[in-house]
């Protein structure tokens, strides 16, 4: 019946064309002969739906047909594909996703001050590979072109037969911190928050458990590890926990507030006695808190918010950390702890619709398909502060003293994020930043900082 439709749509086209042709002027023929091909087609369509609508069956099994056979072919193929990233496909048995990720920052400061890395600075050149194997294994391998003190970022096995349980084994981040767990090509600022950048540990080398409930509903993670981060310093094993999840879902909330996602997480540790306490560390990579003795457990709380209702996103995290300084007086006497605190509230927009949950995908290309690419406005508020428990005696900034003088750091970060395409993003920030102890600020006696930045990113 396709066939028969097809031979007629051709003929009433073609005489369509005939009877019109001495009639119309010599600009309106390529019109005309357009309509002849296209409406053949589409009343071979036509009649092609009126025969599936009257007998579906056929074409459903002729569908399913040719899927098993692509599968089947597939299956023990060799095959490069170019999707999100470029991927080799060693038929059903292993997947190798090639990524590479490139940031380079332009920086400036007001009042000019004179940093480790200059004007521009090759923020991150990675290289990696992630993919699976075996249908039930994900991996990822992933390292620094450049000369740091970490080289190899993130190289572990996930094993994923249940998503229910899920072991993860290698070097990865410690399930602390949504800010310091956002991958630096997914970040709405340039720079991770303080408090995210500096108390939180980071990478370190351990196994864990994670998996999710609820259609991810309820997210955990708990594992050991075998120091305390890269941010910890020589911190002795860790155990680290998170649990995330959408509690509101079962109240009678508003339905946008039903996606707000609530966290809690906590790591402990035993750090080795030294000068080894955590530190603070102004935008610019000055300090303005210096590590100090500590001996004893270093216990890490944090809470989080995040909520992305469309086009917009509300973050928010807190992050409490004690370090006990067990006999670290001058008379082998132990001192109160030391007490780090922050937190920081941000907020973002893409003032061109896109939807925030899940990352940002311009909805046409910069350029080749649209004027604009996508366009987010972003703002955030933080602050970091440390010092030691309330102690007799004057405050002293001796890393031995009884009475720590603390100190903490206020900013306000402004930025437009614009996406070109799935791969570039360029970020503009401008940063207000105040240190509340002068002595102890990049440039003495001086308590307010303007910082400008740049950031080029690609990602493949």
């Amino acid at each position: 019946m396709e066939g028969t439709a097809k031979r007629y749509s051709f003929r009433v086209g073609n005489v369509l064309f005939l009877m019109m042709e001495p009639m119309i002027s010599r600009k309106l023929r390529v019109a005309a002969l357009l309509a002849g091909l296209v409406l053949p087609l589409l009343l071979a369509r036509g009649a092609a739906e009126e025969q599936a609508a009257e007998d579906p069956a056929p074409q459903k099994r002729e569908k399913k047909k040719k899927k098993r056979d692509k599968k089947k072919r597939d299956s023990g193929s060799v095959r490069f594909l170019m999707r999100k990233h470029p991927s080799l496909r060693f038929g059903d048995t292993l997947r190798v996703d090639l990524r590479a990720k490139f940031q380079g920052d332009l920086r400036g400061f007001s009042p000019d001050l004179e940093t480790r890395e200059g004007l521009f600075d090759l923020r991150r050149a990675r290289v990696g590979l992630q993919g699976e194997f075996l249908k039930h294994f994900e991996y990822e391998v992933e390292r620094e072109l450049e000369k740091v003190a970490h080289p190899w970022r993130d190289v572990y096995v996930n094993f994923r037969y249940f998503r229910d349980l899920q072991i993860q084994v290698g070097k990865f981040k410690m399930p602390f911190s949504m800010n310091q767990l956002t991958g630096p090509a997914n970040l709405d600022f340039i720079l991770r928050s303080r408090i995210g950048a500096q108390l939180a540990p980071a990478r370190d080398v351990g196994v864990m458990a994670h998996g999710r409930f609820f259609q991810r509903g309820l997210n955990y993670q708990a594992g050991v590890f075998r120091h305390d981060g890269e941010n910890g310093g020589v911190g002795g094993r860790s155990v680290a926990a998170r649990l995330t999840g959408t509690p509101l879902r079962l109240t009678p909330a508003p339905g946008l507030l039903r996606d707000v996602e609530l966290g809690g997480a906590f790591t402990y540790s035993r750090v080795p006695e030294g000068l080894s306490g955590l530190l603070g560390r102004a935008v610019s990579g000055h300090d303005f808190f210096e590590p100090v003795n500590v001996h004893g457990p270093r216990l890490r709380l944090g809470t989080e918010l995040q909520w992305t209702p469309g086009p917009f996103s509300v973050k928010g995290e807190y992050i409490r950390v004690s370090e006990q300084r067990r006999g670290q007086g001058l008379f082998l006497d132990d001192l109160p702890a030391v007490i780090s605190r922050g937190w920081y509230v941000s907020a973002t927009w893409t003032i061109t619709g896109e939807k925030k949950s899940g990352g940002i995908e311009p909805r046409q290309d910069f350029l080749l398909e649209g004027p604009t690419g996508a366009v987010e406005l972003a703002a955030r508020y933080e602050h970091a502060g440390f010092s030691g428990r309330p102690h007799p005696g004057a405050p002293l900034r001796n890393p031995r003293a009884a009475n720590l003088l603390g100190n903490s750091d206020r900013l306000w970060t402004l930025g437009v994020n614009w996406y070109l395409n799935r791969f570039t993003k360029i970020q503009f920030n401008g940063v207000r930043e105040k240190i509340v102890d002068t002595q102890r600020s990049p440039i003495s006696g001086r308590e307010k900082f303007w910082s400008a930045l740049c950031r080029l990113q690609v990602v493949l």
